[in-house]
């Protein structure tokens, strides 16, 4: 019987313990905590985190999560970039990259293929000219999403246009920008504080943006730095008669004194600020200055500044042989490689949204991407003019090699100016020379083989033609290039020029001494 009883209540035991215990509360996991996703900028204008992080904030609210900006500057940010999407440490969710460094990564297989989201991203809504940076060229595999565009016309100063009784059309042509140009100097006006107004100046080889300064020269003859051969392959286009021409052309500027040496010290940076001070009629640059001047210095807008106050002007750059075709660049954004979120892709959709593009361009005062914002931009007489630019204005060839290319351009065009410092000096054949071993340079980074370049008596008849020399009379021509006068000096200090002739004769008087040294 006790037997029985003790069995009985194991039993009844267990039944109620199983019963309590289906009844109690399972304890659920912690919830894993949302990190906030990482964007990685560069500087795009004033304030660049506090900007963005104003259109982050509107992302957090709309799906709670948390974002983190961090800005890098130019100089800094391919080596971070490159360490970060070649080893994935610390590497961010969504990042900017300059339209020339999307095939670098997307052919080292580093940045994310975007084509599974094409119908989301809708790439109808971009200018072409824009959404073929988005990919490598010739490939189909989209890389990334246009962010905004950095187009670079003539930006004149319309104080300084309408006292010299100059409009839009005086300078459609090269011809016609020439002789504002000669107009403007020859005013000789001057500012309230004594500095004298000029009428154009850019930078030369202590610049960033070198191959960018003689693109639209270049281009609007029909020149490039790189063409597709016969068979399909890219070779170098350096020594072709469409580009020399174009190279001279732009170096006329200089060997006409339409342009002072002295500004060719300069970044364009500083030319930017004697452009904003209200000291240059024209210069070429982004277009973010327009919007500049409509916000409050504070700011970091140029509203209440000496350009502010004398309006600015987007123009067309002057017609070349072959029409007006501006420099267009900007930037794209990507995910890398191995990031699977999907919140990653939701916030690159955000950002790239045709509202987000109007208020974050506007921001910055650089272009949108999108045709239905550029649209309501074009209604806008500060614009109107600039947009259309977009449709005849051309990007740099999207190749994996181009970073390697522009750095050799830079080069090129960085010997050329340090020829041009001393006008004496100067050689057509040191130019051919220059011109055509960094060609050669540009033809091995794209392993092509080296040949069909133009001999120097081509290079030589297509040079003199765009610099307005005649044959047999070379030498005279040069000098009177390369001499300033009265009239068309730009007031740029002198002090460059009396220095290059000092060291010139300190040279030629030590040559003396020493074999004068050596006789004795």
């Amino acid at each position: 019987m006790n037997a029985i009883t003790k069995v009985t209540s194991i039993i009844t035991a267990i039944a109620v313990s199983s019963i309590f215990a289906a009844k109690a509360p399972v304890a659920k996991p912690a919830a894993k905590k949302q990190e906030a996703l990482t964007v990685w900028i560069m500087p795009n204008g004033a304030s660049p985190q506090e900007k963005l992080e104003q259109r982050l904030n509107l992302f957090t609210k709309k799906t709670g999560i948390k974002t983190k900006v961090t800005v890098l500057d130019w100089g800094v940010a391919w080596n971070r970039i490159t360490t970060a999407l070649a080893t994935g440490i610390d590497a961010p969710d969504v990042l900017q990259l300059g339209t020339t460094w999307v095939p670098y990564f997307a052919s080292r297989g580093e940045i994310k293929p975007l084509n599974e989201w094409l119908t989301q991203i809708d790439s109808t809504r971009f200018v072409p000219v824009s959404w073929n940076t988005t990919h490598i060229d010739s490939d189909t595999t989209i890389y990334s999403v246009p962010w905004f565009i950095d187009i670079r016309p003539i930006l004149a100063n319309k104080r300084i246009l309408k006292k010299n009784d100059i409009n839009p059309d005086d300078v459609s042509t090269f011809d016609g920008f020439v002789k504002a140009i000669r107009k403007v100097n020859n005013s000789h006006e001057m500012l309230d504080d004594g500095t004298k107004v000029r009428a154009f100046a850019f930078p030369g080889k202590n610049d960033w943006n070198i191959p960018h300064n003689f693109a639209p020269w270049i281009w609007s003859n029909g020149g490039n730095f790189i063409e597709k051969d016969a068979n399909g392959k890219w070779k170098a286009s350096i020594l072709t008669p469409k580009t020399i021409y174009g190279i001279a052309k732009y170096l006329s500027f200089v060997l006409d004194t339409l342009v002072s040496t002295d500004a060719l010290q300069m970044n364009t940076a500083q030319i930017v600020q004697h452009f904003d001070a209200g000291e240059l009629a024209f210069i070429v640059n982004t277009s973010e200055v327009i919007m500049q001047t409509r916000i409050e210095g504070e700011k970091g807008g140029l509203l209440n500044t000496r350009i502010g106050n004398d309006s600015v002007m987007a123009l067309p750059i002057p017609k070349g042989t072959e029409g007006s075709v501006s420099f267009i660049g900007g930037s794209n954004l990507a995910i890398p490689t191995g990031n699977k979120k999907q919140e990653s892709l939701d916030l690159l959709l955000y950002l790239t949204n045709d509202e987000n593009l109007d208020a974050y361009t506007k921001q910055i005062g650089m272009l949108p991407a999108s045709k239905k914002v550029l649209a309501n931009w074009s209604k806008d007489d500060d614009y109107k003019t600039l947009v259309p630019m977009l449709g005849t204005g051309r990007a740099y060839t999207a190749i994996p090699e181009w970073g390697d290319i522009e750095q050799i351009l830079g080069s090129m065009f960085s010997a050329i100016w340090d020829h041009l410092e001393i006008p004496a000096l100067y050689s057509e054949e040191k130019i051919y020379e220059i011109l055509a071993n960094y060609s050669n340079d540009i033809n091995k980074h794209l392993n092509h083989p080296i040949s069909g370049d133009l001999t120097f008596a081509e290079f030589r008849e297509t040079w003199h033609k765009a610099l307005g020399i005649k044959d047999g009379n070379q030498n005279k021509g040069i000098e009177e290039k390369t001499k300033p006068t009265e009239e068309n000096d730009s007031s740029f200090s002198r002090t460059p020029w009396i220095f290059a002739i000092a060291v010139l004769l300190g040279f030629v008087f030590a040559v003396t001494r020493r074999k004068n040294s050596n006789k004795k």
